[in-house]
């Protein structure tokens, strides 16, 4: 059997990345989980307003929102997902992917924002009482993966799908955008098809070990599935800040 081999890699937020558990534990503010002091909120949040903090992936079991006081991680589990390695002709490839560690200063509550009501759509916030904790846009980390054979294929792969993805949230912004009526929406949603096209020229340029995935949740079936036609229904999340998809990342092999 080939012995496992260690690579080391960065991993960089293009867009805020949220990743919670499958179990969607919460804390509640009724239940005297936090207070609208302890919020390390993003500046558009209202913080009034919130009642349901989703949490960003933890170790360990806490009692309250306290983020100074938590340790945080992106599961190895979640890259390893976003790569789907295929069985090759030579065999399934041994892949292990370590978790990450997060430091509790790169997250922020946010509110989710998403095209509601597509026969008369608008942008607005989605569950204003909820916040979710993301980690935040243009944060850095480094991590490790062990494979018995060279990775860059199961990330090219991985890019490819997510290229594919993307062409469908334009195809679903193109579809959907004679019905927004908002003028305010229209431009956010024309900001998100623009920087979406530009991230996709950018795609499988000259720096071959540097790859874009998608990561965690909130991306609506249009981003979580390829699809074979265009006749479905999907919510349009976006990071609001940068005018993308939440969990946009880039991995750069080294």
């Amino acid at each position: 059997m080939t012995a496992l081999r260690k690579f080391k890699y960065r991993l960089k937020t293009c867009s805020t990345l949220a990743l919670s558990p499958r179990d969607h534990h919460g804390f509640y503010q009724s239940a005297g989980d936090f207070a609208i002091e302890d919020m390390v909120a993003d500046s558009d949040l209202d913080k009034s307003r919130v009642n349901i903090i989703y949490p960003f992936y933890q170790y360990g079991t806490y009692s309250r929102y306290e983020p100074q006081r938590t340790t945080y991680y992106i599961p190895g589990s979640s890259i390893k997902g976003a790569l789907a390695v295929q069985r090759s002709e030579t065999g399934l490839p041994r892949l292990q992917v370590d978790d990450i560690r997060i430091e509790s200063e790169d997250l922020r509550l946010y509110h989710l924002y998403k095209v509601q009501n597509q026969e008369s759509a608008k942008i607005d916030v989605f569950f204003p009482n909820v916040a979710v904790e993301m980690l935040n846009a243009d944060s850095l980390y480094s991590g490790e993966l062990f494979c018995d054979r060279e990775p860059d294929r199961y990330f090219r792969e991985a890019q490819q799908t997510t290229r594919s993805k993307l062409h469908q949230l334009i195809q679903k912004i193109d579809n959907i955008y004679d019905q927004i009526i908002d003028e305010k929406s229209r431009s956010i949603l024309s900001a998100l098809r623009q920087n979406t096209h530009d991230l996709l020229d950018g795609l499988g340029g000259v720096n071959n070990s540097a790859f874009t995935l998608l990561l965690g949740g909130y991306k609506g079936l249009v981003l979580s599935v390829e699809l074979n036609n265009t006749d479905y229904h999907s919510a349009i999340y976006l990071d609001m800040k940068k005018k993308l998809p939440h969990g946009l990342v880039q991995v750069m092999l080294e």
